[in-house]
């Protein structure tokens, strides 16, 4: 027969128990003790209360001893060493990632900037590309006026050359009207 001064738990109080018990066993471990009292891996469980619950107290601060455990800086020995090195290690990446990526940016800078210049030259070169263009065009046409001049100079000598040709010639006056009258006072057959 089972024994009735065991008292009997619910369920979410078992839970309640055993969390605590592994808190107050963890903090046993780093050299706190837990308090006296209920609880605790070796203690027996509470009986079941028949009046009101009792509320949860949390702790407050300084209410809880806290204990220092040794940072990894202070780690002592060749594992401090290598902790230290490690550390030497990263910052000398960081800074060469920190220069890489400002040389990258100055160089894309200087790319960008000497493709505007490129685009400069080339708008610069095509603009002058163009006024060739046109003092070629001007320069043909000027060409062609000179000839055109030169033709009409030359035409206008040989007209006056004909002209005293004309003048000097032999049974013409210089008058038209003599001319034209002794054409008309000549016999015909």
């Amino acid at each position: 027969m089972p024994d009735t001064n065991v008292p009997l738990r619910r369920d979410d109080e078992d839970d309640a128990l055993s969390a605590e018990a592994r808190m107050r066993l963890a903090l046993g471990q780093l050299g706190t003790k837990a308090p006296s009292g209920r609880g605790g891996p070796g203690s027996p469980a509470p009986a079941i209360q028949s009046g009101p619950r009792r509320r949860t107290r949390f702790a407050r601060d300084s209410e809880v001893p806290v204990e220092r455990v040794p940072s990894p800086a202070r780690v002592s020995g060749d594992a401090g060493h290598e902790l230290a090195e490690e550390r030497a290690a990263r910052q000398r990446a960081e800074q060469a990632l920190a220069d890489a990526q400002g040389t990258i940016s100055r160089l894309q800078t200087a790319r960008s900037r000497a493709e505007q210049a490129a685009q400069a030259a080339h708008a610069a070169v095509e603009e002058r590309e163009a006024t060739l263009a046109a003092l070629r065009a001007d320069l043909v046409r000027a060409g062609q006026r000179e000839a055109v001049l030169t033709k009409a100079a030359r035409a206008e000598a040989e007209r006056t050359q004909a002209e005293a040709k004309l003048r000097q010639a032999p049974g013409r006056g210089t008058e038209p009207v003599r001319w034209w009258l002794d054409y008309l006072n000549t016999p015909r057959p």
